[in-house]
């Protein structure tokens, strides 16, 4: 007895190789505008497999399917849907198809599914009429589920009314690990108690799929924003006794969308500057030339001075941006804490010189040894930019003392912390609340709002933490901790480091 297959809606060219199917002399093409035709079309036609094409999730075509499967047994009914449209093959799945089908496919897969339903339709005929049977049936079932439900590439987990995980799928065990019978909030959210707004209660309470943004820490203390995605499981009498809850990972896609709303206020904001910047370097200019022209030494001292102060601040400036817009991978060494700070004070001992600042270092070290395992090149930047903003802070202070910046670092067991700490001008509480946002600056032109948003950032990185104190006209002091071993969070990303 041959098999009838009709193929509802097909979507023309997503099998192209349709027609080298060993079914294909057996099926029927329809094309009908709703789920409302298709009993219509199923009493006109005797079809054994019926394949429907649904290009979007609609809810009258799974409320047909649900009435197809409980009134003509003897159909199998597979569900074709795109391939990121597997919430809607799991809900086809739910209302009854026997088996779901993701596009763009070949002829080699089609015939695979045709086959897998006219296995399940002989074990229907001419098998299942004993529980043991069924039971087979629904083992076999239950493994596909399974096998589906470990399979998405998303963060799946079941939870019943009491906020209780009952089942969760290979991902977010790997993320999370395996908490069965414990608590959703406190196992994604770190919490004590339920999420005021919770979804899954809605879901609960209405019966209906509830969407929305949120973020959850995973096992590791790394922040994942996520797309959250509800849906109800009901027993054989409609009632829901469980909610199935989708997590897809949108990180890396908020990260870059933050990333380049950055980019385009960094357009704005530098622009002045650097209007500024070229401005003061074509006077500098002017000045040389001119006294090249007149024979004036300090007219050419000052315009090459002039000059290079600009180029300086050029220079550093292209640095700052190109740090920022760059992405690098962390090259993690033991590195002497010794070495480290004598080598970064080098790096500004000029600077700090020429301006009569002083330079206070000291290191105390509490065990055998001073290492600890950073990214030396970045956070020898980061150190060299609260240094730099510590000497600038001495030479604007408008009291006329002896200027000292401190660098001392104590090393422990367990972390290195650094003290850098200048008698310069000091800062009010509304800047010191800004100093580490993206683009803010207390020095006008002078500064680019980059320099300890930058070291900020390097901080985060390698897990460790900055305070700041400060008063006007007294000065500032950073407080930075840096553990000595890298912890696993910062070797092996897998989202965005959880701050407090």
């Amino acid at each position: 007895m041959e098999t009838n297959i009709l193929l509802i809606n097909y979507i023309e060219n997503s099998i192209p190789d349709l027609k080298k199917s060993k079914f294909y002399d057996r099926i029927e093409f329809k094309t009908i505008p709703s789920g409302q035709n298709l009993a219509f079309l199923l009493s006109k036609n005797s079809s054994d497999i019926l394949v429907i094409f649904m290009h979007k999730e609609k809810k009258a075509w799974l409320e047909k399917i649900a009435g197809i499967t409980k009134t003509m047994v003897d159909i199998q009914i597979i569900a074709v849907v795109p391939k990121d449209f597997f919430e809607t093959g799991v809900k086809a799945l739910q209302n009854g198809a026997s088996d779901y089908m993701a596009l763009p496919g070949t002829a080699h897969i089609f015939d695979f599914y045709i086959n897998r339903s006219l296995e399940h339709n002989y074990l229907h005929t001419h098998l299942c009429y004993n529980d043991l049977c069924y039971k087979t049936r629904f083992a076999r079932s239950e493994d596909n589920y399974k096998q589906l439900f470990n399979e998405v590439p998303c963060f799946m987990y079941v939870q019943d009314r009491d906020y209780q995980i009952t089942d969760c799928n290979r991902k977010f065990e790997e993320y999370f690990g395996q908490h069965t019978g414990e608590y959703c909030f406190g196992i994604c959210k770190n919490r004590d108690d339920p999420c005021t707004k919770c979804p899954v209660q809605k879901t609960f309470k209405d019966g209906n799929n509830h969407a929305s943004e949120m973020e959850i820490i995973s096992s590791d203390g790394i922040k994942h924003v996520v797309l959250s995605w509800t849906a109800p499981i009901k027993d054989n009498h409609g009632k829901i006794t469980n909610v199935l809850i989708m997590l897809t990972d949108i990180t890396e896609a908020r990260r870059l969308e933050g990333h380049l709303t950055s980019l385009g206020f960094m357009i704005g904001s530098i622009s002045h500057g650097i209007k500024g910047l070229l401005t003061s370097l074509d006077g500098g200019i002017y000045l040389m030339d001119t006294g090249f022209q007149t024979h004036n030494q300090e007219k050419i001292k000052e315009g090459f001075e002039l000059s290079r102060q600009m180029t300086s601040r050029i220079k550093k400036l292209v640095l700052d941006i190109l740090y920022y817009t760059k992405t690098r991978t962390m090259e993690w060494n033991n590195i002497s804490v010794k070495q480290f700070m004598e080598d970064t004070i080098d790096i500004i001992s000029t600077n700090a010189r020429k301006n009569a600042i002083t330079i206070d270092y000291n290191l105390e070290v509490l065990t055998k040894d001073d290492l600890f395992e950073i990214d030396e090149k970045s956070l020898q930047a980061a150190m060299i930019n609260i240094l730099e903003n510590g000497i600038e802070a001495c030479i604007d202070s408008p009291l006329k003392k002896e200027h000292t910046i401190t660098f001392h670092a104590r090393i422990d067991k367990e972390k290195v912390l650094f003290r850098i700490q200048d008698n310069g001008l000091g800062m009010d509480q509304s800047t010191l609340k800004n100093i580490f946002t993206i683009f803010f600056s207390s020095k006008g032109n002078k500064g680019t709002g980059l320099g300890l948003f930058i070291a900020n950032k390097v901080i985060g990185q390698h897990r460790g933490g900055i305070k700041v104190e400060s008063e006007q006209n007294k000065g500032t002091k950073f407080l930075i901790e840096i553990p000595r071993t890298v912890p696993e969070t910062a070797r092996n990303l897998r989202g965005v480091a959880h701050c407090n």
